[in-house]
């Protein structure tokens, strides 16, 4: 069975269409949310250290540990109690870990809105190409 260049090119559209609609629809989504609950959880021990110290975060962790229900959240309380011993400056590690988490989610976002734009502009392409087509058959 040999395949024509049309059925090719139609076929390597599709499967970026649906790469770019996998991408913007689910692993954009769940990035996002996975480096949106680090930024909250680091921003709320950076907020309780500046307002009230190395006691404040302690009480603010406290708090974490018996209210939140979300694993992530669970998981990284835990990674900050491994490693708390071993930072230097708790300020600067936790504006940095802030600063880093929402360049990875507007870069993520950067990403799903450039996947969205793509999608549009290969279904534009594809609505003109049958226009084209149609307008060349009816001359014919």
């Amino acid at each position: 069975m040999k395949f024509t260049k049309k059925q090719i090119i139609r076929f390597l559209v599709m499967l970026f269409l649906l790469a770019c609609m996998l991408f913007a629809n689910f692993f954009a989504v769940r990035a996002m949310l996975r480096y949106g609950v680090e930024v909250y959880f680091y921003d709320k021990l950076q907020v309780a250290l500046s307002i009230a110290g190395v006691k404040g975060m302690d009480e603010e962790l406290a708090k974490i540990r018996s209210t939140e229900k979300l694993p992530r959240v669970i998981k990284l309380t835990a990674e900050f109690d491994a490693q708390r011993n071993s930072i230097a400056d708790l300020d600067k590690f936790l504006h940095d870990r802030v600063e880093q988490s929402k360049k990875k989610v507007e870069a993520v976002r950067n990403l799903r809105s450039l996947a969205i734009i793509l999608i549009a502009l290969a279904f534009c392409w594809q609505l003109l190409s049958r226009w084209f087509e149609r307008r060349r058959c009816k001359g014919k």
